[in-house]
């Protein structure tokens, strides 16, 4: 049965340096949050790495307007979401998400600073691993970086 709030996951692959079927066959490495940087790094089995780092200038005091960590089995709602895998570039390494329609950008409505209506480009950023689920709203798209360290 699909959730009645009429949130939507659509595929999104912003890079492919990552090898795998999909997201349950990469981790989240670390998470760094600073004054002027969210950085997350995962990691393919292959140990390729990529830098996902949120740095520009948003409405609200910080990079992004907000973020949110939980795990996959307390996100099991998740499974039940429609999926739209239109845009999957590559069935050899594993993708992330968009949500429309979602909930967690709704809660910022009564927001009279940063709120769908002032910034109609906000998306709600999801990365999912076989045991992560890490949720970003921002009203940018992250740089995406190859990484070594």
């Amino acid at each position: 049965m699909k959730k009645k709030n009429g949130e939507k996951l659509h595929v999104w692959q912003p890079d492919m340096t990552l090898k795998g079927k999909n997201p349950s066959e990469i981790v989240m490495e670390e998470v760094a949050c600073k004054p002027d940087s969210l950085t997350i790094i995962f990691k393919d089995f292959y140990s390729n790495r990529i830098k996902i780092v949120y740095d520009q200038e948003c409405p609200l005091e910080y990079v992004v307007w907000s973020f949110r960590y939980g795990t996959e089995i307390g996100r099991s709602d998740l499974s039940r979401l429609d999926q739209d895998f239109s845009y999957l570039n590559s069935d050899e390494s594993p993708y992330f998400f968009k949500v429309s329609n979602s909930s967690y950008i709704k809660s910022f409505d009564d927001n009279h600073i940063a709120n769908k209506q002032l910034y109609p480009t906000v998306e709600h950023h999801l990365y999912l691993t076989g045991d992560d689920v890490f949720e970003v709203i921002s009203n940018y798209e992250p740089k995406i970086i190859k990484y070594y360290g």
